[in-house]
């Protein structure tokens, strides 16, 4: 190359090498110029400076200003990982002479920098940004490739949450969804306040409690922008995380198209405040330093038990509404809570385990313990909420088959029952009712809590949309069925012709229906003493017939109406045999006395053995109203001041054996007490707490359990562990089933001396009662009991039964949708439904139907689409057995 050339080549470089440092020497005095004089702090510390000087009304406060150096001040806290700048701009934060000033310069708001050291916390800890930065975009992080851009002003308590405990933010009783009324109304506060109250937790998790059909929401407010998608935002929107939130909140679908997250019809505050809340659900710090105590306060520390309706919401409205009625979610279709026919069938066992377990397959989450996080108890109290729905139900006060019509009854009856208990009564899905053994000891009292209430877990769904006066015509038809007892009249001829042959008949008929009670020779055992002359020369026979045909309803005591008139006059002929003389000439009761006294009188020297109210205990009911319909007061006034020989009763007058004395005007005012108790149609149901419960036991498991299962629970024969019935079963009631046994059903008498099985001695009957009683008061999650025949004739005439009634909607399978378009209906073929639902709940919701659904009742006579028999709906439960695991 010519020398020329690389001179020339070697200048140029020169020229250039002297232009680019000239152009780099020009930046960097730039930079440097910016930086030092023309930067955004730069320019608010020239500003503050010259504020200082203005306010400087002294030597001391110019002193102060002429100390203050422009300079870049920073705050470094390695414990929470910050090295803030932020106080270069808003340098007067600390300073209460800038509150008037306004921003950079104005002094902080409120108190919070009394507990929160600057030189402690920093600043990005609570109002995020970029602490480093001193130019203003920068330093709020509004730039691109920053994760935590400053708190918008409504979001600011946001942070909060990484140090402070929720009992201080929102109250003592702080929790999933809880407010103190004391705690402040920020957008946070009612930002969880409105979680709560639309149903979030129903399908978000947080801190372990919740759903788990949307995203875990515990930690939400660490998440960055870019853990959400802005896929769907428009180009001039912001893609930050309090925008999306905030979004999402108002229009879910335009920026997650196909959530299931439904539109709530949220206002724009809302939105901001349900923003808030979110932002604030954090991690908290993992220095216990910075996480204050609990303070002190007047209320104990501890949260509030939620109640069901506030578990409720939290956890289920959103799925199945606020009313129980239907999803508030679209493209979900939960089962309908609210409705009469669904909570008639299923008992509270079968509500507690599907929430506990959910059902697999479909929207339902578990909520148990591991899952949702609800422990039994919330459960339980989720439960009760859910009850509310149902109608309250008649009174049982209001209803008596004295004041029910024939005709009603039977239309009703046909319509509603016959489809389970056989149009007349024979007995099918339900238990036979026209059986003369049972309608002799049931008591309209008895029987109405029944259809009311129902037997939950069985097949006995209850029927509380019923008014009190439908209840009373059931029944009066039920009691139609029952043989009218022959009159008196007819009994007194029959007296007047047996001769001496119709004792020999009643000594008969009294050691097959009545000594096993009564005792062999009349000396009371079971049932009152009869052979005592303080019985057999007081009453005339009027009183012995009445207690025969009439009985004495919830004791054991049947009524004897289906008896023919020869045999209750041998029965009465038979006891005038133990008689040993003329009838006693009684002392005129005195006049009517004050029943308010006498119930105090009662009490005193009555209560001990008859019961309160006169329910009966060791002694006999006196509060039953047909005993008090067919004693005189003379009577009662002989027995109460002379007492029963033979017997514990002793005589209450002054004078006599009795632990107290009364005057007979007193005994008068015992008399009227009782005679108002006897107005009542409900005697109350008698629990005399006596008999052995170990005892029982054994008795039970060697007598009963071959047919109602090892604890009650029912196999061949009914369920006897359900609390529903015991609480309406006196102990008479169970007494007489023991001694009688059931005519025309496998229940044969249990009791020695009778045609039965003759496994129990009567003495132990209240042994056997004794121990039936302790299933009855706790209230505990048991699993339902599975009757159905596992044969391969019911299951094969179920699965073709299934195919003709109930796959169109169920699907072939029973998997519902899953089966294929068009199938609408639940799945029954899921593991945690049928582990949940009983075998009554499957014949009663088949019989039955359910209003204000698709599914028709199938039951014989109950107006669906089929009409289908007891044995063939037993049949279609089988079937559908077949399904569940063993």
């Amino acid at each position: 190359m010519p020398e020329n050339d690389t001179g020339r080549m070697e200048w140029r470089a020169k020229w250039w090498l002297l232009i680019a440092s000239l152009v780099t020497l020009a930046v960097l005095v730039g930079a440097a110029v910016k930086e030092n004089f023309l930067a955004d702090w730069y320019r608010y510390q020239n500003q503050y400076s010259e504020i200082l000087h203005e306010k400087a009304t002294d030597d001391q406060g110019r002193m102060i200003a002429d100390r203050f150096q422009v300079q870049i001040v920073q705050n470094v806290v390695p414990d929470l990982g910050r090295i803030d700048r932020c106080m270069t701009c808003h340098v007067g934060v600390d300073d209460p002479r800038m509150a008037d000033q306004s921003q950079p310069f104005t002094t902080h708001p409120g108190t919070y920098l009394e507990k929160h050291d600057p030189t402690r916390f920093g600043c990005t800890v609570c109002h995020q940004g970029q602490g480093r930065a001193t130019e203003i975009a920068d330093a709020h992080g509004r730039v691109s490739h920053w994760d935590f851009p400053m708190l918008e002003k409504q979001n600011l308590k946001a942070t909060c949450s990484k140090c402070h405990l929720d009992e201080e933010l929102y109250g003592l009783d702080a929790g999933l969804g809880a407010l103190d009324e004391t705690a402040q109304p920020d957008f946070v506060v009612q930002g969880k306040r409105l979680a709560a109250e639309k149903g979030c937790f129903g399908c978000h998790a947080l801190n372990g409690r919740g759903g788990t059909v949307g995203p875990d929401i515990s930690f939400v407010g660490d998440k960055t922008r870019h853990q959400f998608d802005f896929t769907h935002f428009e180009k001039h929107e912001p893609r930050e995380v309090e925008y999306w939130l905030r979004k999402h909140f108002l229009e879910p679908n335009e920026i997650s198209p196909g959530t299931l997250m439904p539109d709530l019809g949220l206002d724009e505050q809302q939105a901001d405040a349900l923003t808030a809340y979110m932002l604030s659900l954090r991690k908290k710090v993992a220095l216990a330093q910075y996480r204050p105590s609990l303070r002190a306060a007047s209320a104990p520390v501890g949260a509030r038990a939620f109640s069901g309706e506030e578990l409720y919401q939290m956890n289920c409205s959103s799925c199945h509404g606020k009313d129980g009625r239907e999803s508030e979610v679209p493209g979900i279709r939960t089962p309908a809570l609210n409705n009469v026919d669904a909570q008639a069938v299923a008992g509270d066992d079968y509500y507690r385990f599907i929430i506990a377990k959910g059902r697999s397959g479909s929207a339902m989450p578990a909520w148990g313990p591991g899952k949702g996080n609800l422990s039994q108890d919330e459960i339980d109290r989720i439960v009760g909420y859910i009850r509310r729905w149902q109608p309250a139900g008649a009174k049982l006060s209001d209803i008596s088959a004295r004041t029910g019509d024939v005709l009603n009854g039977r239309s009703y009856y046909q319509g509603l029952c016959g489809n389970c208990h056989g149009n007349r009564g024979e007995g099918g899905i339900g238990n036979a009712l026209n059986v003369p053994t049972f309608l002799s000891i049931a008591s309209d009292r008895f029987l109405a809590e029944a259809i009311v209430n129902g037997r939950p877990g069985t097949a006995m769904a209850s029927w509380k949309q019923l008014p009190a006066q439908g209840v009373s015509d059931i029944l009066a038809y039920i009691r139609s069925w029952q043989a009218k007892p022959p009159s008196f009249r007819m009994v007194q001829e029959k007296l007047r012709t047996g001769g001496a042959a119709i004792v020999k008949t009643g000594a008969q008929l009294y050691r097959g229906n009545c000594a096993s009670c009564h005792g062999s020779e009349g000396e009371g055992g079971i049932g009152v003493r009869l052979n005592t002359q303080d019985v057999l020369r007081v009453v005339d026979n009027e009183f012995l017939y009445r207690s025969i045909v009439e009985g004495r309803p919830s004791t054991a005591m049947p009524a004897w109406s289906y008896l023919p008139a020869e045999q209750v006059a041998a029965l009465i002929a038979y006891l005038r045999s133990w008689q040993d003389g003329m009838p006693l000439a009684i002392a005129p009761a005195p006049p009517t006395g004050d029943y308010a006294l006498g119930e105090v009188h009662y009490r005193v020297s009555c209560q001990g053995c008859h019961g309160e109210q006169g329910v009966g205990g060791v002694g006999s009911q006196l509060s039953n109203p047909e005993f008090l319909r067919s004693v005189s007061d003379e009577v009662l006034f002989h027995w109460i001041g002379k007492g029963r020989t033979g017997t514990a009763m002793k005589g209450f007058l002054y004078g006599e054996q009795g632990v107290t004395g009364l005057k007979a005007s007193q005994i008068a005012d015992v008399i009227a007490y009782l005679r108002y108790l006897g107005t009542r149609e409900d005697p109350g149901i008698l629990r005399s707490g006596a008999g052995d419960a170990n005892l029982g036991a054994q008795l039970f498991k060697g007598s009963c359990a071959s047919c109602h299962g090892m604890d009650g629970e029912g196999a061949s024969g009914p369920q006897l562990n359900n609390p529903s019935f015991l609480r309406a079963a006196s102990d008479g009631f169970l007494a007489a089933t023991i001694v009688l046994g059931r005519t025309g059903t496998p229940m044969k008498s249990m009791v020695h001396g009778l045609e039965g099985l003759a496994q129990v001695e009567p003495a132990q009957v209240q042994d056997v009662i004794a121990y039936m009683r302790q299933w009855e008061f706790p209230d505990t999650w048991r699993k339902p009991r599975l009757v159905a025949e596992m044969s391969p004739r019911a299951i094969a005439s179920g699965q073709e039964l299934y195919e003709q009634a109930c796959s169109g909607c169920h699907g072939p399978k029973g998997l519902g949708e899953r089966d294929g378009p068009g199938y609408f209906a639940p799945a029954l073929n899921n593991p945690e439904f049928l582990s949940a639902a009983s075998d009554g709940f499957l014949l009663a919701t088949i019989a039955r139907g359910r209003s204000r659904t698709p599914m028709r009742p199938f039951g014989k006579g109950a107006g669906g689409i089929a009409s289908l028999e007891a044995e063939q709906i037993s049949d279609i439960v089988s079937f559908i057995r077949t399904w569940q695991e063993k």
